[in-house]
């Protein structure tokens, strides 16, 4: 630092400078330095045994049964190789005059000494990260299946009932901004000691995901009209949701809580919100109707419309994993929400007309779909700034096709009216950090800039086809 410099900070800063100008001067070491290489290994070994059958009582009535065993081996390695080791000598230097230090600077001087640590340590872990290999494996054993009881009233009439039992395997979540935070107990003997800390693979590790879904429903069939009802539930333990925060992926199972946990599941306090491990329930509640209906008033005339009512919610209390942990404070919208992408309502419709041509076998082909969508949040952190509002698209297809359909030629057209929409809102990489939602709930600074994947837009094409 030049004189001129070093004399500014004596004259705004008094005492602390000398500490603060040898914390700026070692900003010049930090060039070329960060993450040489990070290597990840995961390998996956599993093996699986099934039924299915069905079991006819009577001509009316008929039991479906599935069974099946899973057994899933995933191991875990990787090897970190970074060389900045001014962030490490950065740390060390300042620990006693940050917050809680023993010799902790004036307040007023604390967030701008945490700043000097952070331009050194920006986008580089700790020296511990130096040279770091971790190791884990994990191993998986379950049973899943379903029941179904269906019974025919009429020869056109079926009823059922069903159930079933889902499983998607845990894992490990490839990024190292979990090692960090807790880990294993310091007697451990899967933890790695580096640079005097502890690191292990405890929070890289997600539970896997079980859901019980119950359906009920019919199945009405004629040959000018067919009608099909069904009324579902789904209840999910340990909903696994990976959420990009703007500069990490947070992967977390999600579960719900019997107890009022207060405001512990959506503030900003990353140690309230615990749960008795007796007391976890289902996390994700999925519930609904669907109607399915075609109509076919007239040969060659064939007119489709479905209607899909679904409540998809978190839990009024949420936390992590089924152990009870507290929810990671970044999903503090969750708690009693929509889940992203889950329109409360969808309505599609098609329309389809295939004439005669003439008597030689020759037919036409003029075709139109639509879906109507409401609206929904397209991240999985729930930012209101992640909202798409409801929305309809329309597809249509024209053609000509010849004696019993051996070839065709048809014009078609997606997103025929060319409507824009998100699919997937994101937040921008390093763009600022916080909601809208975490000054309302927080007062904190909302700065973070936004990016989306757009839906794809009108596109036309051509498409032959033929059968031999």
């Amino acid at each position: 630092m030049s004189p001129t410099g070093a004399a500014t900070l004596a004259g705004a800063f008094g005492g602390a400078a000398p500490i603060l100008i040898a914390g700026l001067n070692r900003l010049s070491t930090v060039n070329n330095v960060g993450d040489v290489a990070s290597i990840y290994r995961q390998k996956s070994t599993n093996y699986a045994f099934f039924t299915h059958n069905v079991l006819n009582i009577t001509d009316n009535l008929s039991i479906t049964g599935g069974l099946r065993y899973t057994h899933e081996k995933k191991e875990f390695s990787a090897a970190f190789d970074n060389n900045n080791t001014a962030c490490g000598a950065q740390q060390a230097f300042f620990s006693p005059f940050l917050p809680g230090g023993a010799a902790a600077f004036p307040a007023a001087l604390q967030g701008f000494t945490q700043a000097l640590v952070n331009l050194t340590c920006q986008g580089n872990a700790t020296s511990a990260l130096n040279a770091l290999s971790l190791a884990d494996e994990r191993t998986e054993s379950q049973f899943s299946g379903t029941a179904v009881v269906s019974y025919k009233v009429t020869p056109r009439l079926l009823t059922y009932a069903s159930y079933s039992k889902g499983y998607k395997a845990g894992g490990f979540n490839l990024d190292r901004s979990a090692l960090g935070l807790p880990i294993y107990a310091p007697t451990d003997p899967r933890n790695t000691t580096n640079a005097g800390l502890r690191f292990g693979t405890a929070n890289l590790a997600f539970d896997p995901e079980k859901v019980d879904a119950y359906e009920v429903g019919f199945k009405f069939n004629s040959h000018q009209f067919t009608l099909n009802v069904a009324g579902f539930r789904q209840e999910f333990k340990n909903f696994q949701l990976n959420t990009f925060n703007g500069s990490v992926f947070l992967v977390q199972t999600v579960n719900g809580c019997k107890d009022d946990l207060g405001i512990g599941d959506n503030d900003s306090d990353p140690t309230t919100g615990r749960c008795a491990t007796k007391r976890v329930k289902p996390g994700v509640v999925s519930q609904g109707v669907e109607v399915e209906a075609a109509i076919y008033p007239v040969r060659n005339i064939a007119v489709t419309a479905g209607f899909t009512y679904a409540d998809v919610k978190y839990a009024k209390n949420l936390v992590g994993d089924r152990t009870g942990a507290p929810l990671d404070p970044a999903l503090f919208l969750l708690p009693g929400s929509q889940l992203s992408n889950a329109p409360k309502y969808v309505v599609t419709s098609s329309f389809a007309f295939t004439p005669d041509i003439g008597s030689n076998g020759l037919s036409a082909l003029f075709y139109v779909d639509s879906r109507l969508s409401s609206d929904y949040n397209t991240g999985s952190d729930l930012f209101p700034e992640k909202i798409q509002d409801g929305f309809i698209t329309v597809n249509a297809r024209i053609g000509i096709r010849g004696k019993d359909e051996r070839w065709s030629v048809e014009l078609w057209s997606q997103n025929l009216f060319n409507k824009n929409y998100e699919q997937v809102a994101f937040s921008a990489p390093f763009q600022g950090s916080s909601s809208i939602a975490n000054t309302r709930a927080f007062g904190t600074t909302a700065n973070q800039l936004f990016g989306a994947f757009l839906a794809e837009p009108r596109t036309f094409g051509v498409t032959a086809r033929t059968r031999f």
